[in-house]
């Protein structure tokens, strides 16, 4: 009930008359019902947060297919993935509320309920029946007592309306000229008699008003204990319920959650990283005016030429080149980072050295498998039936072009001296930044000092 009244209740609707304990009685079975309700609620609720938690996944891997697949770039790209993120972490989030709500919440009530409810043999609530066999207790003998005044009450009344309809047929018959005297007198014997069932029927029924009054007082503390007994027991129900809505406002409540803010702050910052000077400059370097020039240059002819043992000239540098006219054999041409392999940390320099090039004169396996795989055109690709041999003007590989873009921080591990002139020396402790990953060759690249070059991706640990 959700009213709050302490009115007295009329007397044919109170506790105090016989079978109106059942209400409070019934109470207790209401409680048991109570809790299945609250699992039920808190269950439901769970599985709203389940059920959140997983849109949330499944649009956040959609959109990210997307967004990787879509033509938006650079900063840009990395702040419509903040969005995602956060919705990849807020999952997770619901994730943790939905099992505190399972665990904290109806796993506990369920337990509550199993201590506290019983069933009997016949299905009825162990706790219900014990309290209504105690208010039948406490109210048999009273209740016996109050038949016998109710049956004395009737029986009084029922004279009293003897009396008076004696008392008026009487009172009729003085009028009456046509009776005679004996039915007078029976007339008047009658109220006579009419007046002492009154008169012992008030004795009886005074006497059962003594009788249960002097039971009151007794009757009254009977069911009041009992009745103090199931105010206890709903007192406790009462305070448990109150302590696991408290629980449920404390798994629902988000801005208790410690990460949350955390979420929120490192999503605004990678929005705020979004640079359009940054993108743009990356653009430019790799789609538009900031790629190297690859200009037309004068090619001779060559009557007789030897193989040829060409460089492929690398996407992000074009080095000027010119034919070779004082020496038939090929100048080697810079390894491609492709086909370099990382040194291993721990090795002497020298044997890094004839991986890349060793100072004795002899070319790394890398270079000779380069040479022996390049295969010359075939005579439908060049008119002249065999291949010119060029040479690179300067050995030197052209530096990368810096497109600006932020780098993981990276601490070197050991020294490294360079052997070509696109990678990068290290001495241990160095700090610089990482651009791309480890390539199949174990190579990385980084920028350090402003410069952008390779070094080996086992020389180096991120911060």
């Amino acid at each position: 009930m959700s009213q709050h009244s302490d009115e007295v209740v009329t007397s044919t609707d109170s506790f105090w008359e016989p079978g109106n304990y059942k209400r409070t009685t019934k109470r207790i079975e209401d409680g048991n019902r109570l809790c299945n309700d609250l699992i039920q609620l808190v269950t439901e609720r769970a599985e709203m947060e389940k059920n959140y938690a997983k849109g949330l996944k499944t649009w956040a891997k959609k959109w990210n297919d997307i967004i990787e697949k879509g033509p938006e770039y650079g900063t840009t790209e990395a702040a419509w993935k903040g969005v995602t993120m956060e919705a990849e972490r807020v999952c997770e989030v619901h994730l943790r509320v939905k099992e505190r709500l399972l665990v904290d919440v109806v796993q506990e009530v369920k337990r509550w309920q199993k201590d506290n409810f019983q069933r009997n043999m016949m299905q009825q609530l162990k706790q219900k029946k014990e309290m209504d066999d105690a208010f039948k207790k406490a109210q048999k003998q009273w209740a016996k007592m109050l038949e016998k005044v109710e049956r004395a009450k009737a029986d009084y009344h029922a004279a009293c309306k003897q009396e008076r309809s004696a008392q008026n047929q009487q009172r009729n018959a003085g009028a009456d000229s046509s009776l005679s005297p004996d039915q007078m007198k029976k007339l008047g014997d009658r109220v006579e008699k009419c007046r002492e069932d009154v008169a012992r029927c008030r004795d009886k029924y005074d006497q059962a008003l003594k009788e249960i009054g002097e039971n009151n007082d007794r009757y009254k503390a009977d069911m009041s204990d009992v009745f103090q007994r199931c105010q206890d027991m709903e007192a406790r129900r009462l305070t448990f319920f109150r302590e696991m809505l408290l629980g449920v406002h404390a798994c629902l409540n988000l801005t208790d959650d410690s990460e949350l803010p955390q979420i929120y702050d490192e999503f605004r910052h990678t929005v705020a990283n979004a640079d359009h000077s940054k993108d743009l400059k990356y653009w430019a370097n790799n789609h538009g005016d900031g790629m190297p020039t690859m200009w037309p240059q004068f090619e001779d002819y060559i009557e007789n030429p030897t193989a040829t043992n060409k460089k492929k000239v690398p996407a992000a540098s074009a080095p000027s080149i010119k034919k070779n006219t004082g020496n038939s054999q090929a100048v080697e041409a810079k390894m491609n980072s492709a086909n370099r392999q990382a040194p291993t940390p721990g090795k002497p320099l020298s044997e890094h050295e004839n991986v890349n090039g060793g100072s004795n004169g002899t070319s790394s396996p890398t270079k000779e498998s380069r040479s022996s795989n390049q295969a010359s055109p075939a005579n439908g690709g060049n008119p002249f039936g065999e291949a010119d041999e060029w040479e690179e003007e300067d050995s030197e590989v052209l530096p990368e072009v810096d497109d600006g873009r932020p780098g993981v921080p990276v601490r070197a591990l050991y020294d490294y001296k360079k052997t070509e002139d696109d990678e990068l020396s290290l001495t241990r402790g160095d700090l610089f930044e990482k651009l791309e990953d480890e390539d199949e060759q174990g190579w990385c690249k980084g920028r350090k000092n402003g410069r952008i070059g390779l070094y080996p991706a086992n020389y180096a640990e991120p911060i």
